[in-house]
């Protein structure tokens, strides 16, 4: 081989030297691997360097890494034991240090700097070195020997990576146990919110900039550096970045507690929970009360409902205290329960706020009179949204005094006074009304002559639930008044028959969702009619149409915009008719609960609904726990309530 100048020596010193730092701490994917280099390119040397070097390879993750310095990764100590096993064949090799492949459990230590022995490549055939060479090999682990020392005196509070990033060191005999509450962990971890061990120091990032800084500099000089100026610059950038070292950073936790206290985090942890169940959350203390009252967005979809037994046990600036907390919440609606004449008098007096802010009220099971309804209607200036159920002491006069053009949507239910003129005020009153329920037992077909032409184009969605003395002649009334329906829902009518239901498909050929439950009276020439005419229907109830058959299933099954269908307790149906639904590709919703005479082999046959999302099958005597989970493995996206 030829001779290697002086310089050269230096240089590959110089980068054994950097190797040796940088093996210190957590080593980067390109120190994974065979770690050791030739210096002459020799195969020889090669096989010689990759014997003594790391068996692991591959890229390590950037978790293992912080894992093995967290969790006490030793660097090697049998460098001296290779040197020493080599010495007699090792003239072109250089010995580095091995890495461990996984990092050790228990307590966590900074391992000692091994010491470095730098064999000099051969310049002749004897082996023999100029003196230039032993010179520099001489200064070279004088240089070393003294860094070594130094990073030995910081080995107590810092590593050093390959990127010259300071790392902070778990204390000794510390114990590594179990991670805290994974869902508490995944939430900080995706924030980037550190948790360090308490007493474990951290750093701020001037240190990090400072290493960077130090770090881009040397590598600018390139091969011109020296070992002695690549040894000082690089210990200047470590002692300054480990300079910056903070016990306790005000932006870094040091604790489960404080993190639960933290703005951030809790507003992203409170999103993992439903709006019901925030409520008790709200509770735990004054700190997550405030973050969940200050984002409206945690309560959409509840309605506040006030118990008014409860509320007049309540100090009058404790109820002032309780309705703004509504608004601060975000809330337009509020719900009270057992009101009176006296309880809606407080709210006006009590909840000024609500004059602007209460778009919705529900008043259930109330004894409030027709006094105290007007009263409180003409304090909620901005409402537009009003239910009645089991109002009984609010009459059809109470009606026609306080109904006003801004309400869009009434629903009455279980009002005991209420009879045909309070849809004959509705009618009257209220010329924008889009959604009208009402659950009356004496209304009759003449009530439902009274929609004027006023509401055939803004009223879309009718109720009428349990309206005993309703015929068909009601539903010629409803089909001439109100040609635009798109949702009609007669429930527990039970005088309708199938001449009726004709009626509804031949004229409201809008209709979207249709409800016909608890009307014994129909049978599958019904369902014929429905599935003729109405092709834009997409959600179908049949509950307690106990006359319906296979054949009626049939019917529907032609229906490709069907997405929902309920069949609870229609006691006629079969596997023959399941058979028909399985064709339906679009149908999400499905529900047999109550179906006796379907059998388990029918029921399997659902799994050829691919697009199905929820599927009822309580009470279906032919649905055993080996059903459900067949279906369960064929249908995974789909909700089997058993």
């Amino acid at each position: 081989m030829s001779s290697i100048s002086a310089q050269g020596v230096v240089e590959r010193a110089s980068a054994e030297l950097s190797k040796r730092i940088n093996g210190l701490g957590l080593r980067s994917k390109h120190h994974h691997g065979n770690s050791s280099s030739s210096t002459d390119g020799s195969n020889s040397a090669n096989s010689n360097s990759n014997s003594s070097s790391n068996t692991s390879s591959g890229k390590t993750s950037v978790m293992e890494r912080v894992t093995n310095a967290l969790c006490g990764g030793s660097s090697s100590s049998n460098s001296q034991t290779n040197s020493n096993s080599n010495s007699n064949n090792s003239s072109s090799q250089v010995l580095t240090p091995a890495t461990p492949d996984k990092p050790l459990r228990g307590n966590a230590s900074v391992p000692p700097v091994a010491n470095t022995h730098i064999i000099m490549p051969a310049s002749n055939s004897n082996n023999t070195l100029p003196a230039a060479h032993h010179t520099a090999a001489m200064l070279m682990q004088q240089q070393q020997q003294q860094q070594q020392q130094q990073l030995q005196a910081m080995a107590g509070s810092t590593l050093i990576n390959s990127n010259h990033h300071v790392v902070p060191v778990p204390p000794v005999n510390m114990p590594l146990g179990a991670p805290p509450t994974p869902t508490v962990k995944s939430i900080a971890k995706q924030m980037n919110i550190t948790i360090p061990a308490p007493g474990s120091p951290t750093f701020s990032t001037m240190g990090l900039a400072a290493a960077q800084k130090n770090q881009h500099m040397y590598q600018q000089q390139g091969t011109n550096t020296t070992a002695q100026g690549y040894a000082s610059q690089l210990a200047a950038a470590v002692t300054q970045s480990a300079l910056i070292v903070h016990k306790h950073p005000p932006h870094i936790h040091n604790s489960i507690e404080a993190l639960l206290l933290d703005d951030r985090f809790l507003n992203r942890f409170f999103q993992y929970f439903s709006p019901y169940e925030r409520r008790a959350l709200a509770q735990v203390c004054i700190k997550w009360r405030d973050i969940l009252y200050r984002s409206p967005r945690y309560w959409s979809g509840l309605l506040p409902t006030l118990q008014c037994r409860e509320l007049r046990l309540m100090p009058a600036c404790e109820r002032g205290k309780l309705y703004n907390s509504l608004i601060r919440r975000g809330f337009h609606a509020l719900g009270l329960v057992g009101a009176s004449d006296e309880d809606a008098l407080d709210v006006v007096h009590s909840f000024p706020l609500a004059s602007k802010h209460v778009h919705s009220l529900s008043l259930r099971c109330s004894s409030i009179s027709d006094r105290g309804l007007e009263t409180l209607l003409d304090h909620l200036q901005s409402l537009f949204e009003l239910e009645l159920a089991g109002c009984n002491e609010v009459t059809e006069a109470g009606l026609w005094a306080c109904l006003t053009p801004r309400i869009v949507s009434l629903s009455l239910a279980d009002c005991i006074n209420i009879a045909d003129e309070a849809v004959g005020a509705v009618a009257q009153l209220l010329p924008s009304l889009y959604e009208f329920s009402l659950q009356a037992y004496h209304v009759t077909d003449a009530a439902l002559g009274y929609f004027s032409p006023k509401q055939s184009h803004s009223l879309s969605i009718l109720r009428l639930q349990s309206c005993w003395e309703l015929t068909n002649h009601g539903i010629v009334n409803i089909v001439h008044s109100l040609p635009h329906l798109t949702v009609l829902s007669l429930s527990g009518c039970s005088k309708l028959t199938d001449d009726g239901v004709e009626l509804i498909a031949e004229n409201l050929q809008k209709l979207r969702a249709l409800d016909l439950s608890w009307c014994p009276r129909i049978t599958d020439a019904s369902l014929e009619y429905i599935a003729c005419d109405l092709n834009q229907l997409e959600e179908l109830t049949l509950d307690r149409c106990v006359h319906i058959t296979d054949i009626g299933v049939g019917y529907i099954s032609t229906m490709l915009s069907l997405t929902a269908l309920f069949l609870r307790w229609c006691s006629q149906v079969r596997d023959f008719g399941l058979q028909h639904l399985c064709s339906m590709r679009n149908l999400q919703v499905l529900s047999l609960a109550g179906c006796p005479l379907l059998t388990s082999s029918g029921l399997s046959s659902l799994i050829q609904l691919r697009h199905l999302q929820e599927l009822e099958l309580t009470n279906c005597p032919g649905a055993s726990q080996e059903l459900f989970d067949y279906l369960k493995e064929h249908l995974p996206r789909c909700l089997i309530i058993e």
